[in-house]
């Protein structure tokens, strides 16, 4: 499965001069086309120094072979207690075409996986079962990513719906209006684009959708479609659980699940705002989706 998440590390640097220690940042997917963001992090907790090259690309290994050169030099100094924050964007020397090993010189590689945007001009809402199984979907919020697999054989018309709605852009922009650690995370309502707050969980969609409903269960991870008390009013809202909810199974169309990104279901589901009656929250800053990516690799 696709991990979105960034990956903390604590890196001993020793036989540098000096306790020098690195902790670094890196995605363990990259999107075709797209960045592909880096954070190193050296601190000294006594007096040290390091190479001038580890605060370039050449402090990483791409497949086992430094990303660029690395000429011996005046070392850079730490005084005792310095933090040097070095951010990079890696893109243009990482391969768009094939998954690949990542590493900080000299320790343990990372895994990346390279993901394909799907091609452009997809029709969703003609796909049958079979053809939308391939296809997941990446939400690129401001909080981080979480990526989705769908159940087109339980749910297709919702599965074609949401793919549909990230295609057209729809869902660029939109907040998560409703969020709750010990519940889920509710978004898709086009009145958190700019509408008043007041009016946050009353929008809807090019479509009304008739209930799918299935025996797959509510628990954390699921993604399922939001209605009113008309079972058959589902549009463009949908939830993403943050704890097993079994009293909603056979009631709501779930649709897809989490497959990756759950640091960043946590980070949404955690924002801070004012609770409602049912104990779940309007964030005062709303964490919004950036864009929804399609992208190639399902069944």
């Amino acid at each position: 499965m696709h991990m979105i998440a960034l990956i903390p590390v604590l890196l001993s640097l020793a036989p540098f001069h000096g306790d020098v220690q690195a902790t670094v940042e890196l995605p363990s997917s990259h999107m075709a086309g797209g960045s592909y963001s880096v954070k190193i992090v050296y601190s000294a907790s006594e007096a040290g120094s390091l190479d001038a090259w580890r605060l370039s690309a050449a402090a990483f290994e791409l497949n086992g072979k430094a990303l660029g050169e690395r000429p011996a030099g005046t070392p850079v100094a730490l005084p005792a207690g310095a933090r040097i924050t070095v951010e990079l964007d890696l893109a243009a020397l990482l391969p768009s075409d094939s998954n690949f090993s990542l590493a900080l010189a000299g320790k343990e590689p990372t895994q990346v996986t390279v993901l394909k945007p799907a091609p452009a001009g997809i029709v969703f809402l003609d796909l049958a079962p079979a053809d939308l199984a391939k296809y997941q979907v990446v939400l690129q919020t401001d909080l981080g990513d979480m990526t989705v697999q769908f159940y087109p054989d339980e749910a297709p018309n919702h599965v074609r719906n949401f793919l549909d709605l990230c295609a057209t852009g729809f869902y660029d922009g939109i907040g998560f209006h409703r969020v709750s650690p010990t519940f889920m995370i509710q978004g898709g309502c086009p009145n958190t684009k700019n509408a008043s707050s007041a009016s946050w969980g009353s929008g809807s969609g090019p479509r009304q959708l008739n209930a799918e409903f299935n025996k797959i269960h509510h628990e954390r991870g699921i993604l399922s479609m939001a209605r009113s008390t008309n079972p058959n009013s589902a549009s463009s809202q949908f939830f993403v659980m943050t704890k097993e909810s079994g009293f909603l199974d056979n009631q709501y169309s779930v649709f897809g699940k989490l497959v990756s990104g759950f640091e960043t279901l946590d980070k949404i589901a955690n924002s801070k705002g004012k609770a409602g009656p049912d104990g779940t929250v309007k964030p005062d800053v709303l964490p919004r989706i950036k864009k929804a990516v399609i992208i190639t690799g399902g069944a």
